[in-house]
């Protein structure tokens, strides 16, 4: 790519080069033309016997007698217009190759200084189409329109660099979470047929929970690859969250009275246009992340309260809260602040993932942070249904 820019900066060299050498052809055939016709008007002025003679004079002018002479001179002092000679258009034409000359340099040099930089983004984009997405086209300084083109192709390969590295860290991650609870399914039916392992509801139960978690995780992906090829359809309907929010809770009361953990919901009527079944997902992953962190003989509160022009969900865990600088990664697929304890209890890892998918496909936006008084508190923040 950057030896065919080298070409074209070759080639329209010398489309340059003719063009001024074209430009001063005809300068000089139209200078050439003028003094034919000068000299054409000039020998009319005389009488047609002296025509020849005075054309020889010209031409030859040590070959002119002392009468054509002498003649000229009276046919001067008459009035009559002379002819100029080449003198007078000697500096201009000098002053056109000069002008010329010094404009192909100067357009050379521009032109060499523009294509230095294209060849440098030409060079880059055929390397990472080649593969190698760490190239980076030559940094241009200044503020003008092609420095900022170079910044933007940078800028650009940085994302397909990064969204390439997430892509390759999703796939093992994905590979890493089924083969977890493929492999406990695999051991525990051979154990099973084999007579290592008795059938029993306990047993039974275990497969069963494996089983599950596979299809969270197949569901989840399928959600993230849905909202990420934008084909992720919501059918809403004015719904109250307060309410979608109370009729959800109920579910997760024996999941939380297990884990020692008490479920209190504070719900103020606020309107949205949302579509239910996926505000459902929402909770869900929400409510299963708070009991999943939170501390045995603590709370977790889903709040539900309009403010201004929005409806506010919160779920406050009193768990250990989140890392210092973490708010903004734990919505990032498959990242994890306890990998053993999310295993341990089931979670894919795309759970927030999926809620922050949601929440902004309806228009909304979700942040978390740690309470004053300790623990997480993810909140929700979804335009009110006016």
């Amino acid at each position: 790519m950057a030896g065919r820019l080298e070409k074209t900066w070759i080639r329209l060299g010398i489309y340059m080069t003719l063009f001024v050498l074209v430009t001063i052809s005809v300068f000089v055939i139209s200078v050439e033309i003028r003094e034919q016709l000068q000299f054409r008007d000039f020998l009319a002025q005389f009488p047609a016997d002296k025509r020849a003679e005075v054309a020889r004079s010209v031409i030859s002018p040590d070959q002119s007698s002392p009468e054509l002479c002498a003649y000229l001179t009276q046919f001067a002092m008459d009035g009559s217009d002379g002819l100029s000679g080449n003198s007078e258009l000697l500096p201009l034409i000098l002053g056109l190759i000069i002008s010329l000359l010094a404009g192909l340099g100067l357009a050379f040099l521009l032109t060499r200084m523009f294509i230095r930089p294209v060849a440098s983004i030409a060079e880059a984009a055929s390397m990472i189409a080649a593969g190698d997405l760490t190239v980076r086209a030559q940094i241009l300084t200044g503020n003008n329109e092609l420095a900022n083109m170079i910044a933007n192709f940078n800028q650009m390969a940085s994302s397909i660099e990064d969204l390439e590295r997430e892509r390759k860290a999703t796939a093992a991650a994905i590979s890493h979470e089924l083969r977890t609870p493929l492999t406990i399914l695999n051991g525990r039916l051979h154990a099973l047929c084999d007579g290592v392992i008795p059938p029993s509801a306990a047993e039974h139960r275990k497969l069963l929970e494996q089983t599950q978690h596979l299809v969270r995780l197949v569901e989840d992906v399928h959600t993230l690859g849905l909202d990420n090829a934008e084909k992720l359809t919501l059918y809403c309907v004015e719904s109250d969250l307060a309410e979608l929010v109370r009729d959800f809770a109920p579910n997760y009361a024996d999941r939380a009275l297990e884990s020692g953990v008490t479920l209190v919901v504070n719900a103020q009527s606020a309107r949205v246009f949302a579509d239910r079944d996926r505000i459902n997902q929402i909770i869900s992953n929400l409510v299963e992340n708070a009991l999943r962190y939170a501390k045995n003989g603590k709370r977790v509160e889903l709040n539900v309260y309009p403010e201004n022009d929005s409806a506010i969900f919160e779920v406050r865990d009193h768990g250990a809260g989140l890392p210092q600088g973490m708010s903004e990664r734990i919505f990032d697929p498959f990242y994890r602040l306890d990998q053993s304890r999310s295993r341990a209890t089931g979670g894919s890892g795309l759970g927030l993932a999926v809620v922050r998918s949601l929440v902004e496909q309806h228009q909304g936006v979700i942040s978390a942070y740690n309470h004053p008084e300790g623990g997480a508190v993810f909140r929700v923040i979804l335009p009110l249904f006016l």
